[in-house]
């Protein structure tokens, strides 16, 4: 089972009605909701990245996607339940939700259309839930290592209570590994739970966030860089873009970064 969303680029002109009505249109099963900044939808894991590539190919630089950690209408994180406030990760969608107009123009400009469905590397990125990260690798025909992933695999945890909001002793032991036992349990917890995605990561993309929401936003992420870059893979730095042009070279260097990791240049 798999949940994504998939958001829609301000400048586009396309309304999530339109693009739910799209999706409702295809044999996608599964469930599918409307959201503010576009669509989510959960079912069967083999339909769901068909219906992703889909999307992709009809809104070709309008719409992005990643995958969700909490399945829809879970009531851990449900406004009704938790009595109103901002859904999960909501705050990190806007903050990307603003850049993607320069992201969508790159795209079309350098006339770069989405990739197959072959997925070559595994490649971590940070912040470890961003949406313009997680697209871009996907669109290459690469596999993002997220932290939605692992979400996603804790939350379906009959044994955790209320996950991700603590951890389990086995996730703060697992994080000795990168750190030592003075280091605050919370920090050693996090790095425990992402110690399956450091320990597949091929390669890295490591973006400088001005603000970072979530598990991106917490302190564990300094050393998870260092852990990351410690392993001697290949690593690519980048900063967010600020204009067009900015956001062409932004995408470029990814490309190109993708582009060596796929061919194993490195």
């Amino acid at each position: 089972m798999k949940v994504r969303i998939f958001v829609i680029s301000p400048d586009s002109g396309i309304t999530p009605e339109e693009l739910t009505i799209t999706i409702e249109s295809t044999s996608f099963k599964g469930v599918v909701k409307e959201t503010c900044f576009g669509a989510m939808v959960e079912g069967d894991d083999a339909e769901v990245e068909e219906l992703t590539e889909f999307i992709r190919s009809k809104f070709e630089y309008s719409v992005f996607s990643k995958e969700r950690g909490y399945p829809i209408g879970d009531k851990r994180i449900c406004r009704a339940e938790r009595g109103g406030g901002p859904r999960t990760g909501l705050y990190q969608i806007q903050y990307e939700a603003e850049l993607l107009p320069l992201i969508s123009a790159a795209l079309k400009e350098l006339k770069i259309k989405p990739g197959n469905s072959v997925r070559s590397k595994k490649v971590i990125i940070h912040p470890l839930n961003s949406l313009i990260l997680a697209d871009l690798i996907e669109r290459k025909g690469h596999i993002p290592l997220t932290a939605m992933s692992v979400i996603g695999k804790l939350v379906r945890d009959p044994s955790i209570d209320s996950p991700t909001r603590n951890i389990t002793p086995e996730d703060a032991i697992r994080g000795l590994r990168y750190l030592s036992v003075e280091m605050p349990s919370g920090i050693r917890g996090r790095l425990g739970a992402f110690r399956e995605l450091i320990e597949e990561a091929e390669a890295a993309i490591i973006c400088n966030y001005d603000i970072s929401f979530g598990c991106g936003g917490c302190h564990h992420t300094d050393s998870l860089i260092y852990i990351v870059k410690s392993k001697g893979i290949p690593y690519l730095k980048i900063s967010l873009p600020r204009n067009v042009e900015e956001a062409k070279d932004f995408i470029t260097k990814i490309e190109e970064f993708l582009g060596k990791v796929g061919d194993q240049q490195w």
